[in-house]
């Protein structure tokens, strides 16, 4: 018997390549279908359109290639089928615009992404990086179901998670274990949509659920699948470099009349606000607001003390600051500075 997981990709396998009563073979988006072909030169031509220049090497003796892909385009996300039909080796290098999940619906294969190496089946996929170069190596049989995730679309949707910008490239684990765990939902939502897509009313045609499929599909993978922000998604934030501090600090400091906000000056700092408000808590003692607000009141008193009383008021010397004349702020002047603002300006 099987277990649990596994039964259950089993199922969703069976979903994929079976017509409804199991009387013929259906492969993956079928109705999708964008060639055929037994000649290398077209087969090479028509799949690196779709994803990029590559190489592909037959093994063996008197090869008969016997290709065909099938694609279907959303908006940052393609669906595609790719068989070969014979023992090959596929060498694209590094993918550089986009990430792939390689998914084989049948058959084997071997992958290789940068310095790590996977096998592939119908239970364990790969997810390749494309800042690393990718080599592969497909059983005749091998059936590919390729999900081509453009890279812009999982940056931005990365760095609103972690609420700052990207310090490094995002590097994911080579080979996922789709029968458990998160990657197992993740693997199941994916393999379903791409069944639907063979229906003419899927709801997959429709602009507003296109946008949210597509959300929820990278954000799925980002959850699942180990990468080098992983932790940071996890709470698990590693401790802020004081040079990335250092650059908040700088900011404001320099431009304390500016209208800073936490997450404004993490963006600047490339990290997360998380990130931000727990350095600034564990070096400075204080929040990124009360920091601001201390050299901003700073900066009202270095200016009240060398003003004329006669020709200046406290309330433009506030404002000019990013403060407002209130009496919070006269309260939160005088604990500091142990007078009013009215004082030191006549003083």
């Amino acid at each position: 018997m099987l277990p649990g997981g596994v039964w259950e990709v089993d199922l969703i396998q069976r979903a994929i390549n079976r017509l409804p009563g199991d009387k013929m073979r259906r492969l993956p988006l079928e109705k999708h279908k964008v060639f055929e072909s037994r000649d290398v030169e077209e087969i090479r031509d028509r799949v690196g359109k779709i994803f990029c220049p590559h190489r592909i090497d037959a093994v063996g003796r008197a090869p008969e290639l016997d290709a065909r892909m099938h694609c279907r385009r959303l908006r940052n996300v393609a669906m595609t089928y790719v068989s070969y039909g014979w023992d090959v080796r596929v060498t694209p290098g590094e993918l550089h615009s986009f990430f792939a999940v390689l998914a084989p619906t049948a058959g084997r294969g071997t992958f290789q992404c940068g310095y790590e190496q996977a096998q592939a089946d119908s239970r364990n996929i790969c997810v390749v990086t494309p800042t690393e170069p990718l080599s592969m190596r497909l059983s005749g049989d091998c059936g590919n179901l390729v999900i081509r995730i453009e890279r812009s679309a999982v940056e931005a949707r990365l760095a609103q998670m972690i609420d700052g910008a990207l310090r490094e490239p995002i590097r994911f684990k080579l080979g996922m274990d789709v029968t458990a765990g998160f990657a197992r939902s993740w693997y199941g939502a994916l393999t379903t949509a791409v069944s639907d897509l063979d229906s003419s009313d899927s709801m997959l045609t429709h602009p507003l659920w296109l946008e949210q499929f597509e959300e929820t599909l990278i954000t799925g993978l980002l959850l699942a699948q180990p990468h080098n922000y992983s932790s940071m998604l996890n709470g698990e934030d590693r401790p802020l470099p004081s040079r990335l501090l250092g650059i908040a600090v700088d900011l404001i400091e320099g431009h304390p009349d500016w209208t800073h906000t936490t997450a404004s000056l993490a963006r600047q700092a490339g990290v997360s606000v998380r990130a931000l408000q727990k350095a600034f808590r564990e070096q400075l003692d204080s929040s990124p607001s009360e920091y601001l607000r201390g050299v901003r009141l700073q900066r009202v008193h270095d200016e009240l003390c060398a003003a004329q009383h006669d020709t200046t008021t406290v309330g433009e010397v506030a404002a000019k600051w990013g403060l407002a004349h209130h009496g919070r702020f006269a309260a939160v002047y005088r604990e500091r500075f142990g007078e009013s603002p009215k004082q030191t300006l006549a003083r």
